[in-house]
């Protein structure tokens, strides 16, 4: 994906092909039609891209691993204190705390510290999960309030990367609620858990 692959400057959405495309916006990198990276879109260019390879570079990277690169403001901003930001996730900046906490405990903590609790919407950013902290489960900031609801996250997207067979609401049935969270596994699946569960890992985020 494009956002891993450092000689890619952008991805382009045509005739149901995902096209990335390097630096100066001519040279092909790799195409593909699976669904799956489409699942977040970062920008959007025109066919032809009028700034220079410099000027791009420059848009698109923030240096100092206090910044970040804001989608609101296109610029770089500095993280919050507490954050950082990771190379492969430049869009954001992210706080761990290792102390046990179920879902409100977690959802109260980041908020804080001025985030939000873990939003792991690509297979990019579940990806960067399980490298950056292996090993781990941590809940994730998407509830459902009745059997059968989608979950999905704030910005009403449907939570994908499910693991096959869930959620299930186990121990559950058609009329009773046992699993309204959700939890990322270190196997990059997600599982939906009642919101008692807890975990020795929370992660926070922010844009």
């Amino acid at each position: 994906m494009c956002s891993m692959d450092f000689s890619c400057a952008y991805a382009f959405y045509e005739g149901n092909e995902c096209i990335l495309f390097n630096i100066d916006g001519e040279l092909e990198l790799s195409r593909s039609n699976e669904k799956i990276i489409y699942q977040k879109v970062n920008f959007e260019f025109q066919k032809k891209l009028t700034l220079d390879s410099s000027e791009i570079l420059a848009n698109f990277e923030c240096f100092n691993s206090s910044e970040y690169w804001s989608l609101k403001t296109n610029s770089c901003l500095p993280c919050k204190p507490g954050f950082i930001k990771y190379s492969v996730l430049s869009f954001n900046c992210y706080h761990s705390r290792t102390e046990l906490k179920n879902f409100i405990q977690s959802k109260s903590y980041c908020e804080s510290m001025g985030g939000v609790l873990f939003r792991p919407k690509t297979l990019n950013e579940r990806y960067f999960f399980i490298q950056i902290f292996p090993n781990k489960t941590v809940n994730v900031d998407s509830t459902i309030k009745s059997v059968g609801e989608i979950f999905k996250w704030l910005d009403g997207s449907d939570v994908v990367g499910f693991r096959f067979g869930e959620p299930n609401n186990l121990f559950g049935s058609k009329t009773i609620l046992k699993e309204a969270c959700i939890e990322l596994r270190s196997n990059g699946y997600f599982y939906d858990i009642p919101c008692s569960n807890s975990y020795f890992l929370t992660i926070c985020q922010h844009d």
